[in-house]
């Protein structure tokens, strides 16, 4: 989904996904949080991706060294938050590090944490091992090694009091066209094996601390995945596969289109990318519906140098990248006012929002889109849904839509 650097976190990770296809008071607390049937133990949820590395949507604003605060956690909003990155150390290859901490101390991560379970003590806290470029094959690959990356995991479970982990290895296999990390054909197995032991190893931790601790898997919208994997098996071992249904398009893409729309639009020219198929290649692999966790941007896309076209920018070639690192939603709201230059548009066929003022062009998830999404993975019987990534909108406001539009 991501690692450590926004650039990098929103260029070329996602891009192969899709190719291929302040805390309120406990009274707010109480009144909020949604109760769901249980799956496996654990309730349908509303769950955000947190970032480790400092806020902001450029390297000038993170060089800042700014990061987040459990006060700033809007709590009433969530039922779990998932902490990203930490990476396997490739020294030892079974080592959880986390790159993006300050060397300094001045940020205490683990601190904030323990915070934000007194703050919330419903938010369950899972750790995310991966990311974009983290490396899993050779771990995978060696029974030693995964017992051993599994013992760590056991270890920050239980030193932090954490709810759960998530595996976010982009990809086992690979696409045919080849990716960056180490793969290979013998992933399919030991993805498997890897998480099939990890359950193994929570349920034992469970036993001795009295919890249940959830786990999950990040999957790419991308059709080509469940060709490479068994979905159906991973499905049958985790609590739920969060499936990253956004950048269909991109700084990688040949034209604009929209970043996360939910039906085809005929127009499209890469053809029917869209969240609806995203589902439907994982329903149609054996996951069950309950099993699928449902992913929300709460980011943009933008691209500098397109022309009308006659669809406001739609699908149109552009000279450059705008923004190559995004745009996080306090940037887009400033673009939505009334003197911006921006015009907001909607398409009724995607069911997507976008910008434009004659030469950006900006896709991103507004209200609107949250509203219909929502819907479909409550009509479609989803396990539940999540952002990728909080920071992104800090102050809660697309998450109290999505909160309100769930209930």
């Amino acid at each position: 989904m991501k690692v450590k650097k926004m650039a990098a976190v929103f260029t070329a990770a996602v891009a192969l996904a899709v190719i291929s296809a302040c805390g309120g008071s406990p009274d707010v607390k109480a009144s909020k949080v949604k109760v769901g049937k249980l799956i496996q133990g654990v309730e349908p949820k509303v769950t955000a991706y947190i970032r480790t590395w400092p806020l902001g949507s450029d390297e000038a604003e993170r060089s800042r060294g700014i990061r987040w605060t459990a006060e700033q956690i809007h709590g009433e909003y969530l039922e779990e938050i998932i902490i990203a990155f930490g990476t396997i150390d490739q020294s030892d290859k079974s080592t959880i590090i986390f790159a993006d901490l300050p060397a300094d101390g001045s940020w205490d991560l683990w601190g904030e944490c323990a915070k934000l379970k007194q703050i919330w003590p419903h938010l369950r806290q899972n750790l995310s091992i991966g990311g974009w470029g983290a490396e899993f094959s050779d771990t995978a690959a060696d029974p030693a090694l995964r017992a051993a990356l599994i013992a760590n995991i056991s270890d920050y479970l239980r030193q932090y009091n954490l709810d759960g982990a998530d595996i976010d290895w982009e990809y086992p296999v690979g696409p045919d066209w080849g990716q960056e990390i180490k793969s290979r054909p013998e992933d399919r197995a030991n993805y498997i094996a890897l998480l099939t032991e990890l359950r193994a190893a929570m349920d034992a931790l469970g036993q001795e601390t009295g919890k249940r601790y959830g786990l999950s898997a990040c999957v790419p919208a991308g059709p080509w995945w469940v060709t490479k994997n068994d979905a159906a098996a991973a499905a049958g071992i985790v609590d739920n596969l969060k499936l990253m249904a956004y950048d269909y398009y991109g700084g990688w893409s040949a034209t604009t289109g929209h970043l996360a729309n939910l039906y085809a639009n005929p127009a499209d020219p890469a053809g029917n990318l869209c969240t609806v198929q995203a589902v439907d290649t994982y329903l149609n692999a054996g996951v069950p519906a309950e099993k699928i966790v449902l992913g929300f941007a709460f980011y943009g896309r933008a691209w500098r140098g397109v022309g009308d076209g006659g669809t406001n920018g739609l699908y149109q070639k552009y000279e450059e990248s705008a923004y190559p690192d995004g745009l996080i939603w306090p940037q887009i709201k400033e673009l939505l006012k009334k003197n911006s230059g921006y015009t907001r548009h909607w398409d009724d066929v995607a069911h997507a929002s976008f910008l434009y003022n004659g030469d950006v062009f900006i896709s991103y998830t507004d209200e609107q889109a949250i509203k219909d999404i929502a819907a479909y993975a409550q009509e479609k019987g989803l396990g539940g849904v999540m952002v990728w990534e909080y920071a992104q909108d800090i102050n809660g406001d697309l998450f109290k839509v999505l909160n309100d539009s769930i209930q």
